[in-house]
C-alpha cells in the first residue's frame, strides 16, 4: 500500500509529520497481520503468549492510528494524503476505524490555514 503524495499542481511533495505517522501505522498493521498468522498456527502455551502479544500490538496500533488521525495537516498535500490513507483503511478493512478517529481526521482538516 504505497503512499502517494499529490497536490493540486500534480507535483510530489513530502509531508514530514503526517507521513511519518502514517508509515508508523502501516508498520503496526503489518506487524498485526504477521502476528495474527502466527497465532492462528500456534498451539498450547505458545498460542497464549502470542495472544497476549497480539493484544499489546493491537493497543499500540490503535494508539498510533489515533495519533495519525489527530495530527494537524500543514498543507493541502498532507490533507490529501491523510484522507486517502484513511479511505484505504476503511475500504480494505485493514483495521477497525472508530468514529472518534474519523471525527479527529475531519477535525484536523478544519485547522488547515489557507
Amino acid at each position: 500500500m504505497p503512499i502517494q503524495l499529490v497536490c493540486s499542481n500534480r507535483q510530489m511533495e513530502a509531508a514530514e509529520g503526517v507521513a511519518k505517522l502514517i508509515a508508523k501505522h502501516r508498520q503496526s498493521v503489518a506487524e498485526l497481520e504477521s502476528l495474527g498468522k502466527q497465532v492462528m498456527e500456534a498451539e498450547g502455551k505458545e498460542a497464549v503468549l502470542l495472544g497476549q502479544r497480539l493484544d499489546a500490538v493491537m493497543a499500540e496500533e490503535a494508539a498510533v492510528r489515533r495519533r495519525a488521525a489527530i495530527a494537524p495537516v500543514a498543507t493541502l498535500a498532507e490533507m490529501k494524503m491523510k484522507a486517502a490513507y484513511f479511505q484505504r483503511l476503511t475500504a480494505h478493512g485493514w483495521c477497525e476505524i472508530d468514529v472518534d478517529d474519523l471525527r479527529a481526521v475531519l477535525g484536523s482538516f478544519t485547522k488547515l490555514q489557507s
